[in-house]
């Protein structure tokens, strides 16, 4: 046999013809055909309705048509080229979206309805193929059924081969005949000729619950002679993985929305951070400064309630920004490490008070534990996840009657955290699938069917276990189990000793380029060191050329012009001995190169908006010795 022979035929080419007035659209489509090399066709091109119709009888397989046309707009356009050849397949090829005018479309006889702007070389083809085939089928259908009714057995034979499944239905309902296809599709044994059909199979595309998974089925009906008596016959294609690909590429975009929507909370934080921090200062100025009134016996009592009602509110949005902050910040290659779990179920509380605030009541019964094993971005996102879900399961404005509970407890070298809530709970036979990748027995729109996915992921990426009981119409338990940290932790330094008498002033450098910062810090530390402010690092460096006599630098990581880092790797070349004895601050947002130089710095960093306690401890820890003696005279 030689070479030429053993060579597969070629395939089919396909006489196409296309009715679009846009030529780009048109370049489109015919480069999605010439994309696939084993599939051939030949196509002609009419840019107008008109002169679509005079080649309409040309022998075309197939009528790509475009619904909007100069001379013909909508089904009206279908009607026109039906009226010129009832048979011919159309495929429309639209910019519109629209569920209805599809359902209307595939009900006047267009054998598919496909949307530019998803379309793609693999679906073009496809319906192309489908048009031809199911046209092939239903006029050989009809053919030899009007020919002669001895050919009946070759008609079965070859609508049981047909990779479609057909129905035929008597005038009644009840089962004429089904092909294997169709069996396969709906169940063995569920389509039993003379009994009616065992679901409803409306036209276009509908979903049927099989077995315990939802199948989704396009159907087509025709009208036909089936043995000498009028009968419908009902064609009926899976189309479960298409629609199963649509909705995985519209939770990825989802997906992706979120995440965009994290680096947006990031960059948020970052931005209030700055504003907050001398905001939480100056408050602590104020503060200071109606206690000095009052010891000199001004009437200050009255000031008292409403400044602390201020810090109170400043102190809970810096706590639900550095709360965001942390989660937004979750990667998946975020280092394990020791990690307070009631911290972080505190700081998962505080990201999602707002959505349980209007649903149910929230009790802590959060019991001393030790550090577990796990990253502390990464099992925020867990219980952020945990406690939206419950938050979801309840319907909101009958606060006092539901209940979202946390609780921790400690069991040998594992410590448990549970998320209960009293919502709607799950049904029995979903059990087994809720932490299968975007299965989700929420509302359309409400989640992806990732969020527990991610969680166990996340989970036993920590080397814990997560599991979930639950009883339709009572409530959920979501049970965590984490591993206590074992690994030997680094033992903490020791607070620097300190003289019981007043500490002499240090000469403490402030970098900023936030002015209002700079101002809110020199009245916090001015009123016990000596302060200087400076507005950006290049600013710091020739200050400390002129003056190299300070304490410490307290230095902002960002700046325009000149960075914390930039200033830092200056002061360890020409003053190596301040090295160790810069603190620098942040507001958060900060670059992958920036995190690696904080992590390998040993921590000397202090998050935006600061406490001013813990501002003031943190710069006396670094403090020489000298500046820690009395000073002379005083």
């Amino acid at each position: 046999m030689s070479a030429e022979s053993s060579q597969a035929p070629p395939a089919p080419r396909f006489r196409l013809l296309l009715i679009e007035d846009s030529a780009i659209a048109a370049s489109i489509v015919q480069s999605h055909l010439d994309a696939v090399p084993w599939q051939r066709a030949e196509v002609a091109h009419a840019e107008t309705l008109a002169a679509g119709l005079a080649r309409v009888k040309e022998g075309w397989d197939v009528v790509l048509l475009d619904l909007s046309l100069p001379d013909g707009e909508g089904l009206e356009v279908v009607e026109r080229i039906r009226d010129v050849d009832a048979h011919v397949p159309i495929v429309v090829l639209t910019g519109h979206d629209d569920v209805r005018l599809a359902e209307r479309a595939l009900g006047a006889s267009v054998q598919d309805y496909l949307v530019k702007r998803s379309l793609d070389a693999d679906a073009l083809w496809r319906a192309i193929r489908y048009a031809v085939s199911r046209q092939q089928l239903v006029t050989q259908l009809a053919r030899t059924m009007a020919e002669a009714r001895e050919n009946e057995a070759n008609l079965h034979q070859l609508i049981a081969r047909s990779a479609d499944g057909v129905i035929v239905l008597d005038p009644g309902g009840a089962v004429l005949f089904a092909n294997p296809a169709a069996e396969a599709l709906l169940g063995e044994g569920r389509l039993v000729a003379g009994r009616g059909c065992p679901v409803a199979l409306p036209a276009g595309e509908t979903s049927l619950e099989l077995g315990g998974h939802t199948v989704f089925i396009d159907v087509r009906w025709v009208d036909v002679d089936w043995q000498g008596r009028p009968s419908r016959m009902a064609l009926l294609r899976d189309v479960t993985g298409r629609r199963r690909a649509e909705e995985l590429r519209l939770r990825l975009e989802r997906t992706e929305r979120l995440a965009a929507v994290g680096q947006l909370a990031a960059g948020v934080a970052h931005e209030i951070n700055n504003p907050l921090a001398y905001v939480v200062a100056n408050l602590e100025l104020l503060a200071r400064e109606i206690r000095r009134l009052s010891s000199q016996g001004a009437a200050t009592a009255h000031l008292a309630q409403p400044l602390d009602d201020a810090r109170h509110g400043a102190a809970r949005v810096m706590h639900i920004v550095r709360d965001l902050g942390v989660f937004a910040r979750s990667e998946a290659n975020e280092a394990i490490g020791p990690t307070d779990v009631n911290a972080v179920i505190e700081g998962a509380l505080n990201i999602v008070h707002a959505q349980i605030k209007h649903r149910a009541r929230v009790v802590r019964e959060l019991a001393p534990v030790s550090r577990v094993g796990g990253a502390e971005g990464r099992l925020t996102q867990v219980f952020v996840n945990l406690l939206i879900n419950a938050a979801q399961s309840i319907r909101e404005g009958r606060v006092a009657d539901n209940l979202v509970e946390v609780r921790t407890r400690q069991q040998g070298r594992e410590v448990v955290a549970e998320v209960v809530d009293s919502g709607c709970g799950v049904a029995e036979e979903h059990m087994p699938r809720l932490f299968e990748p975007f299965f989700t027995t929420k509302r359309a729109g409400e989640g992806t069917g990732l969020g527990l996915a991610i969680c166990r992921s996340i989970v036993e990426s920590c080397g814990g276990s997560i599991g979930i009981s639950s009883k339709a119409g009572v409530g959920t338990c979501v049970r965590v189990r984490l591993p206590v940290w074992t690994s030997a932790e680094p033992a903490a330094l020791p607070a620097p000793a300190r003289d019981e008498g007043p500490a002499r002033r240090a000469r403490i450098l402030v970098v900023d380029d936030e002015p209002l910062i700079l101002r809110a810090l020199g009245g916090l530390l001015g009123s016990s060191h000596e302060v200087v402010c400076v507005g950006s690092g290049a600013q710091a460096q020739r200050t400390l050329r002129r003056d190299a006599g300070f304490d410490v630098v307290l230095c902002d990581l960002v700046m325009q012009e000149g960075s914390g880092i930039e200033l830092h790797e200056w002061i360890e070349a020409e003053l190596p001995a301040l090295a160790d004895r810069v603190l620098f601050m942040t507001g958060g947002g900060t670059s992958e190169v920036s995190r690696r130089f904080l992590a390998a710095y040993g921590g000397r960093v202090l998050p935006k908006p600061i406490e001013p306690a813990e501002l003031i401890r943190r710069v006396e820890a670094l403090l020489p010795a000298k500046a820690a003696e009395p000073a002379a005279g005083t």
